[in-house]
């Protein structure tokens, strides 16, 4: 289990920025959460399966994608540590 497995798309705030990083061709591209969460796919959905079923924006791509918070202008690709 990782913090996308735990998170569930409607636990962030409306405005809380996700960085969308295409697997194959690196396109970056930024969403807020609330857009997201206006699909209804995504109503209930965790970060990981919104991973899954996301795809890249750039035409002829449709790479798999990554997810990556925004916190304070800076991105987060893991959220913890060990204890």
């Amino acid at each position: 289990m990782n913090w996308k497995s735990d998170l569930q798309l409607a636990d962030l705030d409306a405005c809380t920025r996700l960085e969308i990083t295409c697997r194959v061709c690196a396109l970056v591209r930024y969403e807020e959460a609330g857009t997201l969460l206006g699909r209804a796919e995504f109503r209930y959905a965790y970060l990981d399966e919104v991973e899954r079923h996301l795809k890249c924006a750039r035409r002829g791509c449709r790479g798999d994608v990554r997810l990556a918070l925004i916190h304070d202008d800076k991105t987060e690709g893991f959220v913890g540590g060990m204890a």
